[in-house]
């Protein structure tokens, strides 16, 4: 015994203080995150997750979500398309979560669009930007997209490349794309594009993501002798591709990667040097709001990320919870009215919502795109020229 006496009010109040526990699970709005915890995407679902959580501590610590606590439950898809079906369906039907979120791969996110149809599920999703993926999810009327789809993303490697021919006359350029939707959606536009802003395309050569056998793609390199080579994979074939390129000797002007995140510590490799890459943003920015971010994000991890999936998580949940306030409700066509109106400061500037070529609701689009070199053990933006830190180093 401690010594210590209980009051018939204070047992009351214990009592009282376990039921709102209890209770306070009831009735509290849920959002399911489908996120590729393990696999081929690992980096960016991870990376994510953090800003997922950093938003929920934000959004709870504020007073919650129609005024009670907001709660996340993740699945980790595997990057895997056929464990992806089952997990989304279980959040929806098991767990009856109010709204999804995440989605980073394209894969998985055609994967789950028919469940998403049936269920008539509400999305909020950050990934994804092969075209198919907006193919499949074309007239859903609560699919709102957060990453810009691949064709903003080329506007603005296209932009970067015209530059390299004007300023370091680079013409002629190799291309190697995962046999996946994220790498060959789109090859025959790309090539095309490439042609008629005057490249020559001396290579169009597809690998399997994670296979980590690049040697005769390398070798057919070698032998087109390219300027540029253009490759779109996952942050697993980063170094696989950047130890061959080296212990074959490939000089090139440039090699300019497009995986959604890079492997960890790919900086500090020495094969990363000069290697190139775009992204939506970088902890180094100077929009306040990128500041606020990295001095939070820091706060609860520790370390600051370079992979911009973790801000654009962030801000998905933030957004969302504020359009959940301010429809005073769950109704998906109220939820979906108040975040169509969203105009928020972000960190990688401002969100709002306007129609893609198939979708009602796109937000970030080939403006908000970086270039960066691996320089000096870190991310360089170098491009557009506003935002550059560093001159772009290139080979030739």
């Amino acid at each position: 015994m401690t010594g210590q006496h209980y009051t018939h009010h204070d047992m009351n109040k214990l009592l009282m203080t376990g039921l709102m526990l209890a209770l306070s699970g009831a009735g509290a709005v849920k959002v399911g995150v489908l996120l590729p915890l393990t696999g081929s995407g690992s980096v960016s679902g991870q990376a994510a997750q953090n800003g997922y959580k950093l938003a929920l501590d934000e959004i709870n610590r504020a007073g919650g979500v129609l005024g009670k606590p907001l709660e996340l439950e993740f699945a980790d898809d595997g990057s895997n398309p056929a464990k992806a079906v089952p997990e989304f369906v279980k959040l929806v039907t098991v767990d009856k979560v109010d709204f999804m979120a995440g989605g980073v791969s394209s894969a998985t996110s055609i994967a789950v669009s028919g469940p998403a149809r049936q269920y008539n599920t509400f999305m909020a999703w950050i990934g994804a930007a092969a075209v198919p993926v907006e193919d499949a999810f074309a007239g859903h009327p609560y699919f709102f997209h957060y990453h810009p789809w691949s064709y903003y993303n080329f506007e603005a490697i296209l932009d970067y490349f015209k530059y390299l021919k004007r300023t370091k006359g680079a013409k002629d350029i190799a291309i190697a794309y995962e046999d996946g939707p994220f790498g060959s959606a789109g090859i025959n536009d790309t090539v095309a594009a490439f042609k008629k802003a005057g490249f020559k395309v001396v290579m169009t050569e597809k690998f399997k993501t994670g296979s980590g056998n690049f040697g005769p793609l390398v070798s057919k390199a070698k032998a087109a002798n390219p300027d540029i080579l253009y490759w779109v994979g996952y942050d697993t074939d980063a170094l696989p591709l950047a130890t061959e390129i080296k212990q074959q000797g490939l000089k090139l002007g440039m090699v300019y990667g497009t995986p959604p995140s890079w492997p960890v510590g790919f900086e500090k490799n020495a094969l990363a040097d000069n290697i190139a890459g775009l992204s939506l943003w970088l902890p180094n920015s100077p929009q306040a709001e990128s500041r606020k971010f990295v001095a939070a994000y820091k706060k609860k991890f520790g370390n600051v990320t370079e992979e911009y999936f973790a801000p654009l998580a962030y801000v998905n949940l933030i957004s969302l919870a504020r359009a959940i306030n301010d429809a005073g409700s769950t109704d998906k066509d109220k939820v979906a009215a108040a975040l169509a109106k969203t105009n928020m400061s972000t960190p990688f500037g401002p969100l709002t919502f306007t129609p893609s070529n198939k979708t009602k609701y796109q937000g970030f689009k080939s403006g908000n795109w970086l270039h960066f070199q691996f320089l000096s053990d870190t991310r360089s933006p170098v491009y557009p020229i506003k935002f550059a830190q560093k001159p772009i180093k290139y080979g030739r």
